[in-house]
């Protein structure tokens, strides 16, 4: 049996707008995400946006998803990163060694690159947030085989910093990158040391031969070769007050990995954030709401037997959890959705 979604008090309509919001979340995520490639060579200004989405601002219904999604998405961005520890101090000399690079990057002025979490209003109407310099912007980054690897980017800069404000004590990190989080958070006075725990030993070899000697506050940090997954599994976090956790690369592969350490760490007595939670959390929302799709096509158990992927593998999940639940109302689907009730079915 499926969940119990009773249609004579939950009109269809308002289950269907709730599932085409889902869509519209993640058609337009997927333009803007496309339109910051489109700036490299076409700098953003609002008709371009216009005409890249080859919206009609005439119809009523496609002005209103251009208002609510678009619009308020693209923010011009003041330089406020330049004067942080990091980007003062921390200026290796490129070098490339085999297939991984150290290296400077650009951005154009009117390029426009994801800029913070995304934004989602009391319906579940997510903004991707993106934006773009009026000048030039250089950062420092590492190139594997060609590809962009990792960065200090400014979307980096900014959705690290309210973690970064958060770290007091003994402070533990689950990967390394570049070591922006653990060098911003040893230059603060109210954290005593950084542990961090990166599995690739070419990135850590990296960053202590030609990042961590620019730092003045290395003593503080100390980094180990190791498995996230092992270390939220076998470690107590008795002796650390802090962990801030970064494995993925953005929030679609990122999934996954939340799931399995965010049900790995429960119960472990330490203030643990996940590096872009909200964004991630919105994808966990998509699960449950292309469940409530699936529903009202008929769906039944022995559809979520197998699994093709590990999107089908968190439906799947997600059904059996839900299974046996009722909704009277699109207020207690709605109810559902928010962060906290999301992270109570993980």
């Amino acid at each position: 049996m499926s969940m119990k979604i009773n249609l004579k008090t939950i009109r269809k309509e308002e289950l269907e707008k709730l599932c085409l919001d889902k869509d519209y979340n993640m058609a337009a995520a997927q333009a803007l995400f496309e339109y910051c490639f489109y700036t490299v060579d076409n700098p953003h200004n609002e008709q371009n946006l216009i005409d890249f989405l080859e919206i009609d601002l005439s119809d009523k219904e496609e002005k209103k998803v251009y208002d609510s999604r678009f619009k308020p998405a693209v923010k011009l961005v003041k330089d406020t990163f330049s004067d942080n520890y990091y980007r003062k101090n921390i200026n290796p000399q490129p070098f490339k060694d085999k297939e991984y690079e150290l290296t400077y990057l650009k951005i154009k002025p009117g390029q426009c690159l994801p800029i913070d979490d995304v934004l989602i209003d009391e319906n579940f109407v997510e903004v991707s947030q993106i934006g773009y310099f009026k000048d030039s912007f250089k950062y420092l980054a590492v190139n594997k085989d060609d590809v962009t690897w990792m960065s200090t980017d400014p979307n980096e800069i900014n959705t690290m910093a309210p973690c970064i404000k958060k770290a007091r004590g003994n402070v533990m990190a689950f990967g390394l990158g570049l070591g922006y989080f653990p060098i911003m958070c040893a230059s603060k006075k109210e954290v005593n040391k950084v542990l961090v725990v990166e599995k690739d030993p070419k990135i850590i070899s990296i960053f202590k031969k030609h990042i961590l000697p620019l730092c003045e506050y290395k003593d503080k940090i100390e980094v180990v070769c190791g498995d996230a997954f092992d270390y939220a599994k076998n470690n107590t976090f008795s002796e650390y007050d802090y962990l801030f956790i970064d494995i993925w690369h953005n929030p679609e592969d990122g999934l996954p990995m939340y799931l399995k350490l965010y049900r790995l760490l429960k119960g472990k007595k330490i203030v643990v954030d996940y590096w872009l939670e909200k964004s991630i959390l919105a994808m966990y929302r998509r699960c449950f709401l292309t469940l409530v799709e699936e529903h009202m096509h008929g769906f039944k158990d022995s559809d979520y037997k197998k699994s093709k992927n590990e999107y089908d593998e968190i439906i799947n999940d997600l059904y059996f959890k839900t299974k046996n639940m009722s909704f009277n109302s699109i207020n207690e689907i709605k109810e559902l959705l928010q962060d906290n009730n999301l992270k109570k079915l993980i």
